[in-house]
């Protein structure tokens, strides 16, 4: 895909990456930046200064390319407003960590009226909003795509190039499959991250190393954006709970009994599986 215009909605952290990538890696597009919030305009044109930036969604006209940044619960009202502004041919896509709930609030919208497919780029940080934006974000990450039965091979084909463009290590699988998946490497971590810095509190922070560091990163990420991920994913996200407290419950055991064989194999079953972590 070779994009003339790409128009980003509501960028953060995520869509300010994809605009600042999408610069580089399509240096003659024309990209645009829409926002609800007119305040938000400096910091945008500070990062995106030669990004054309407003709060009227006629911005969107004449894209060939639209990303999506706005959080799940707000996707479908704003792809309703933009409908004026999209053609049959313009890709739509998003960038949101769940797909089932936001499949079934956009796909139908865009029926017939632009092309749509779901992405999941797997980066970020604990930092948020487009100041924390980087052209490098999603160099070597997974992004995964969430194609259905009505996706067209055109479609999967040109948000591959897209995103394989912009560095990304481009996977699909179904919007219940990444809801699964994700819950388990993302929205569990998360989770268990806000958990262990509650517990261990504040007494002791002059002490933390790298270990605490890394283990809780996650945990100062947007909580009002989290709360609304852990909920759209609810059932998944619970029955990965129940996974880890059977996981932590024969830990407890074992240490309880001070069984060191069992917790040796414990810990050693844990350090194989994390050892084979792709690096890159």
């Amino acid at each position: 895909m070779n994009p003339a215009k790409i128009t980003v909605l509501a960028p953060g952290l995520i869509g300010g990456s994809v605009a600042l990538a999408a610069t580089r890696a399509f240096p003659k597009a024309k990209i645009t930046i829409w926002t609800r919030r007119a305040e938000s305009l400096p910091s945008i044109q500070a990062t995106l200064p030669h990004a054309e930036a407003g709060t009227d969604l006629s911005l969107v006209s004449g894209s060939d390319l639209v990303v999506l940044g706005a959080p799940p619960s707000a996707l479908g009202t704003l792809t309703l407003s933009l409908l004026p502004f999209l053609s049959s041919t313009t890709l739509v896509t998003d960038v949101s960590s769940i797909k089932e709930s936001v499949e079934k609030s956009v796909a139908s919208i865009l029926q017939g009226k632009a092309r749509w497919i779901g992405s999941h780029p797997m980066a970020g940080s604990e930092e948020s909003g487009i100041r924390a934006a980087r052209p490098d974000l999603f160099q070597k990450a997974p992004v995964i795509l969430t194609p259905t039965s009505s996706t067209t091979a055109e479609t999967l084909r040109d948000a591959t190039s897209f995103w394989q463009a912009l560095g990304g290590r481009v996977l699909s699988m179904t919007p219940a499959d990444h809801d699964q998946q994700v819950a388990r490497i993302s929205h569990l971590p998360h989770f268990i991250a806000t958990t262990l810095v509650l517990a261990a509190g504040s007494d002791s922070l002059s002490l933390a190393g790298s270990g605490y560091r890394d283990t809780t990163r996650v945990a100062a990420g947007p909580s009002s954006l989290w709360a609304e991920i852990l909920i759209g994913n609810q059932s998944q996200v619970l029955a990965s709970l129940k996974n880890f407290r059977t996981s932590l419950e024969s830990l407890t055991s074992a240490l309880e009994k001070g069984e060191a064989g069992a917790l040796t194999k414990i810990l050693d079953d844990a350090a194989k599986i994390r050892r084979t972590l792709p690096t890159s």
